[in-house]
């Protein structure tokens, strides 16, 4: 395995949008914004230029000037031959670690117990509709997928987050109906939340 160049892995993701070709900072953090941002932190337009820098005292990148009259001159970068091979073997050779979940939400519905019922209900009701406005939004972008090569890999990344979206919209489904009826208990069993029938039936006994 060859030595990894130390660059932090918006680096990386830069160089990765380079090799779809010449583009200036601002056309960059445009194309972060419109793809990765759906998956990944898109870095800050600050980020963008810093990293360029960077890359271009790496000789991972080139940058040429191109004079304008009626603005200032624009920047161009392009990736080098050695910036395709860094980028490449740190795709193949760096271990993937495990994301990290973290939800505003859950955070929430963890301490749920000091919240008022109604107020959590309505949190939950509106990350579940917001999950379902972003699964619509993914699947417009998955019916522009053409069939072609390069096309498959915007199809697994797309469907990915459409897989996810659907397991929110499902989970705050489930949660929604638990916190209504959440003072009727409810039991653990195969994996998933049941009503309490028992707890329900003596409730009905003694009334």
């Amino acid at each position: 395995m060859t030595e990894l160049p130390l660059l932090p892995k918006s680096g990386y993701l830069i160089l990765g949008l380079l090799s779809f070709g010449e583009m200036s900072g601002y056309d960059l953090k445009n194309l972060a914004d419109r793809s990765v941002a759906l998956f990944y932190a898109s870095p800050a337009r600050s980020q963008v230029y810093t990293e360029l820098r960077r890359l271009a005292e790496h000789d991972y990148a080139t940058e040429r000037v191109v004079a304008q009259t009626d603005r200032p001159d624009k920047r161009l970068y392009s990736i080098t031959e050695s910036g395709e091979d860094v980028l490449k073997d740190w795709l193949e050779n760096t271990p993937t670690s495990t994301d990290v979940i973290k939800s505003h939400l859950l955070l929430k519905v963890f301490f749920g117990s000091r919240m008022d019922r109604s107020a959590l209900i309505e949190e939950v009701r509106q990350s579940r509709d917001d999950a379902r406005k972003h699964e619509e939004f993914l699947r417009q972008i998955l019916s522009r997928c053409d069939g072609e090569q390069g096309s498959l890999f915007t199809y697994l990344t797309v469907g990915k987050g459409i897989a996810h979206s659907h397991a929110d919209e499902s989970w705050a489904d489930e949660a929604i109906q638990m916190l209504e009826n959440a003072d009727e208990g409810f039991t653990w069993s195969s994996g998933q939340a049941q009503p309490d029938v028992s707890r329900n039936a003596a409730k009905k006994s003694n009334t």
